[in-house]
């Protein structure tokens, strides 16, 4: 660390940034293609994607549209403001979307962004749950209750500050003043990141396990690497070597590649919730009920349509082992297992409580067949006890037929049975 930063003689003013990424559901009977905001609609594409991923993903597609918001509003005001700069929303074609924030700070400034944040902490002081409760009233009253279909947030239904917040994924953002010689300095800078401490701060927490990184591939000309993360359950953190373009621009396409991977975490936690409903509550507590049938539907759509390979993503392989890791810290796949799991419960219990009903209807019909025989054979002996030859004819050759029929019935499953190897 020391041998990185020696030659830089102010690391106050370096670019950072965070996208606060925060879920939301809405009615997707409401219309997926009839949305509306306040702001226009852009393209979810990326030159990370291979060309088939692109299309899925076409602004008159039928999986996701992304919406840039033309929306004001107030810099979060901490020991120092912190500016909101760029509003998205991001619609997936199942009833789920997220709204990112953009904040965007000075390395100098970092201290605020953690008090706001207070990541993995749950005792905020009354004044910042203040203004964490004041920032989600203002992002719903600009945005979610001016927009249609109605959204709302995902987990908190009333609008919790700290609990919102604290489920939000996160992606940070950073500009480092040169590119790096090694891995290891890649891994350093980027867990500050995730940390929301200062970058060149020597800081390291051997408790934390569930940490990944990834890195871009080295230079062969001048051996060394332009960028890295660091990837866990909760946020994903980039630096990058000094650019030129703006730091939110130059995340632009790892930040769509996170709402791949946030989006398919957030379905399994919505199937999992309605497969709970449909299980466990009564009718009455919880209103209209999907069917199984329904449930199953959903499961078989997301899990053939919605859930995305690393393969299919991007040609490149860090970007594909970043998506790897997304998806895997994120429990994507022990979420889909779980889902299967449930879904194949659910059908057993279909398939006993169908069992019953059919034994109970059959219950019945054979009452009323046993009824039905026993007036026959009173009809019969009525008309044999008349004595007249017809009727004693008749009856014998009735009684003959149906002997024959069944001997030629038993013959014939006697004779598949054997050619079937049976018997």
């Amino acid at each position: 660390m020391r041998d990185y930063w020696e030659q830089t003689e102010n690391t106050d003013n370096l670019e950072r940034g965070m996208f606060l990424i925060l879920p939301l559901r809405y009615e997707e009977t409401a219309g997926f293609r009839h949305i509306s905001v306040v702001g226009e609609e852009i393209p979810f594409v990326s030159g990370d994607f291979i060309e088939l991923m692109n299309r899925k993903c076409r602004a008159d597609g039928d999986f996701v549209r992304r919406f840039r918001l033309n929306v004001n509003l107030t810099p979060i005001r901490m020991k120092a403001d912190i500016p909101i700069t760029d509003l998205q929303l991001f619609v997936f074609y199942n009833g789920v979307a997220f709204l990112t924030v953009y904040l965007s700070y000075r390395n100098q400034d970092v201290g605020s962004v953690y008090e706001f944040i207070y990541p993995g902490y749950l005792s905020e002081t009354e004044e910042v749950k203040a203004k964490q409760y004041a920032f989600l009233k203002e992002l719903e009253e600009k945005i979610l209750l001016q927009s249609s279909p109605q959204f709302r947030w995902f987990m908190a239904e009333d609008g919790a500050g700290s609990v919102v917040l604290k489920e939000a994924y996160r992606l940070n953002a950073a500009y480092a003043p040169k590119r790096f010689a090694n891995t290891e300095i890649l891994s350093r800078i980027t867990y500050n990141e995730h940390r929301i401490i200062e970058l060149s701060r020597d800081f390291e927490d051997l408790s934390e396990e569930d940490v990944a990184y990834v890195t871009g591939a080295k230079d062969v000309l001048s051996e060394d690497y332009g960028w890295g993360c660091c990837v866990t359950s909760q946020e994903i953190s980039l630096v990058y070597a000094q650019g030129k373009i703006p730091l939110a621009a130059r995340a632009e396409d790892d930040l769509l590649l996170t709402m791949l991977a946030v989006y398919q975490k957030y379905s399994c936690l919505m199937l999992n919730e309605e497969i709970h409903q449909r299980h466990m509550l009564e009718r009455e507590k919880i209103g209209f009920q999907k069917s199984i049938q329904q449930l199953k539907w959903e499961a078989l759509e997301f899990i053939a349509y919605g859930t995305l390979e690393p393969s299919q993503i991007s040609r490149w392989n860090n970007v594909c082992e970043m998506y790897r890791l997304l998806i895997r810290m994120n429990g994507v796949e022990e979420s889909i297992g779980e889902i299967k799991e449930k879904i194949g419960l659910l059908n057993e219990e279909q398939e006993r409580l169908d069992a019953r009903r059919e034994s109970s209807i059959g219950m019945i019909i054979a009452v009323f067949g046993l009824i039905s025989i026993v007036g026959a054979i009173l009809q019969t002996v009525d008309y044999l006890s008349s004595g007249r030859v017809e009727m004693i004819i008749s009856f014998v050759l009735s009684c003959v037929g149906i002997a024959v029929f069944g001997s030629a019935l038993v013959g014939m499953y006697w004779r598949r049975k054997k050619r079937k190897g049976d018997v």
